[in-house]
């Protein structure tokens, strides 16, 4: 007996809600994705803290890395990023490798492999980004990072363009289409690659 109440009926495809994606949260620790950085030979712990361009280099990469693992595949180390010379720039993230990490211990628990690490992530991680040159991950983040204060494809580009004078318009098409490809950006406006004109 209802009372005179209407109960609606539902049918629920379960194998539908089976197909849409959820955004899932990885949590991978910083100090075990710098051993798996080190291990996969993306960037050098022993050379870290050098004052050298090796150092400089590493430290770079190592910025970007953390930047595209939070951002593209939402593993969240809790660093904020702000615009930079070099692409996104985390000071804490400095404070932290300069401060507390220890890279000779470090080096030991990547031999002894006493680090942790999710496969899924990790395998991921290295299918997209494995074997990019330091100036891809400049521009990748940079182009990356400046979705969040265009809206526009042709924006985005304009505004890269300009911030990265001395890399040429093609290579950063080139870095755009990839990152489109792989799904790490998605527009779907026209896109004038090389437009002349500004829109700033």
């Amino acid at each position: 007996m209802n009372n005179g109440l209407v109960v609606p009926s539902f049918n629920i495809n379960i194998a539908l809600l089976r197909t849409i994606p959820i955004k899932q949260i990885m949590n991978m620790k910083l100090k075990d994705f710098m051993c798996f950085l080190h291990d996969n030979k993306l960037i050098d712990l022993h050379s870290l803290l050098k004052k050298d361009e090796m150092g400089c280099i590493n430290r770079l990469k190592l910025q970007k890395y953390v930047y595209l693992a939070q951002t593209c595949l939402n593993n969240d180390f809790g660093f904020e990023y702000s615009v930079y010379n070099n692409g996104p720039y985390s000071p804490e993230l400095a404070n932290y490798y300069y401060e507390k990490i220890d890279p000779n211990k470090m080096s030991r628990e990547v031999n002894t492999r006493n680090w942790n690490h999710g496969i899924g992530f990790t395998k991921k991680f290295l299918s997209l980004f494995k074997d990019k040159e330091p100036e891809w991950l400049v521009i990748a983040s940079t182009l990356i990072d400046s979705k969040n204060y265009f809206e526009d494809e042709q924006e985005i580009l304009n505004k890269v363009y300009v911030m990265k004078s001395d890399y040429g318009r093609g290579y950063i098409d080139d870095v755009w289409i990839e990152l489109k490809n792989k799904r790490l950006v998605k527009y779907e406006s026209g896109l004038k690659i090389n437009n002349i004109l500004s829109v700033f």
